[in-house]
């Protein structure tokens, strides 16, 4: 759980290697530029088991890099966080359409 004034967020895609690892990217790096990164608790995980231990796409690491952001990253699921997820990030983002079908199912 977050500590008491700290804002939490999860960003959730099918495997963790693209959209919601660079989607918690930007957003770590958005909040370390406006000086509130120790405001917030910044997470990305998975809707399936794909790719779990997976270093994030080359292609995301190229773009990121190219834009001066840091990642570093290993893919993981959502579901054996599913309950402390939930409880601890008040903001949920899924970042792929069939992210939202696949909660369904967690």
């Amino acid at each position: 759980m977050a500590a008491a004034g700290t804002k939490s967020v999860l960003f959730v895609c099918l495997g963790n290697i693209c959209r919601s690892p660079i989607a918690e990217a930007v957003f770590r790096k958005m909040a370390t530029d406006a000086g509130v990164v120790d405001k917030w608790k910044i997470d990305s995980a998975a809707t399936s088991t794909y790719e779990i231990g997976n270093p994030p796409d080359h292609r995301g690491q190229a773009c990121m890099k190219r834009h001066d952001v840091s990642m570093r990253h290993v893919a993981r699921q959502v579901r054996p966080l599913l309950h402390v997820a939930l409880a601890s990030a008040p903001f949920l983002c899924s970042v792929v359409a069939v992210g939202h079908r696949q909660w369904r199912h967690i």
